[in-house]
């Protein structure tokens, strides 16, 4: 029995090796054919910052689109990676629903693109905003290229990911590991787990940018505490009852018999 389990392990290992690798391939290719495109997409960057940005050694210009290739090639390769982790983890866990594959790697999608928009158009221009606002007179920053193209890209992808929590939390809840009880008892503990991550995440050290990241956090810990909640009470349903027989009691025995 324990060398059965041995087994089923090296296994699903040699599987998630085999899904890295195929992974790791696609970024690669896609890094290369981002590349093409690489210079246009920063000149779309440079207005979030409102200034002209600098390379400090001669190789930073290649290096900085090479980030930008990189990161993109990261995005447009989430759907490949949620197929993969949905067909290792579906095989073990949820075996009965292996069919969803198709709906899951189109919500997930939906779901980092949203945080990835969100990120765009209301957490970058106000972070970048705040920051290049204490610029003091008689002083001009000069903002390196790769830093600057690093803290757009990962704070995209930091969000993007976290807007998978409300997904990822559907299926423990369906699985039985996550309960709306679990929600309910550590709020608190949430609220200081969201703050540390969003110190961790923000490439930044203070505390407007790591706020913007953290709120977002928190209200997707509560939208997956309505998912859990919502899943559970599709679990809890009852079934309908069956049609009561109109017989009726039977007759009690006649004692003259």
């Amino acid at each position: 029995m324990k060398a059965d389990r041995i087994q089923a392990v090296l296994g699903e290992l040699d599987r998630a090796r085999r899904g890295l690798a195929i992974l790791l391939v696609l970024i690669l290719l896609l890094t290369g054919g981002c590349f093409l495109v690489s210079e246009r997409l920063l000149a779309l960057l440079i207005p979030l910052l409102g200034k002209k940005l600098v390379a400090y050694d001669p190789s930073e210009p290649f290096l900085t689109l090479l980030s930008i290739s990189f990161y993109l090639a990261v995005f447009l390769s989430i759907p490949a990676a949620v197929w993969l982790v949905w067909r290792g983890v579906s095989m073990r866990y949820f075996s009965g629903v292996r069919r969803m594959g198709g709906p899951v790697v189109l919500v997930a999608t939906a779901l980092f693109a949203s945080g990835a928009t969100l990120c765009w158009r209301v957490l970058l221009p106000a972070g970048i905003g705040f920051l290049v606002s204490f610029e003091a007179d008689g002083t001009r920053a000069f903002i390196s290229a790769r830093t600057f193209v690093s803290f757009v890209g990962t704070m995209l992808l930091a969000l993007g990911l976290a807007f998978e929590m409300p997904l990822v939390a559907f299926f423990l809840a369906r699985a039985g590991w996550l309960t709306p009880a679990f929600f309910r008892k550590r709020w608190r503990h949430a609220v200081l787990v969201c703050t540390v991550l969003a110190a961790v995440i923000t490439p930044t050290p203070d505390i407007y940018n790591m706020g913007l990241m953290a709120l977002p956090l928190l209200g997707l810990y509560f939208v997956s505490f309505g998912v859990v909640l919502l899943a559970s009470r599709k679990e809890r349903a009852p079934t309908a009852p069956g049609p009561r027989s109109s017989a009726g009691p039977p007759p009690p025995d006649d004692p003259t018999s």
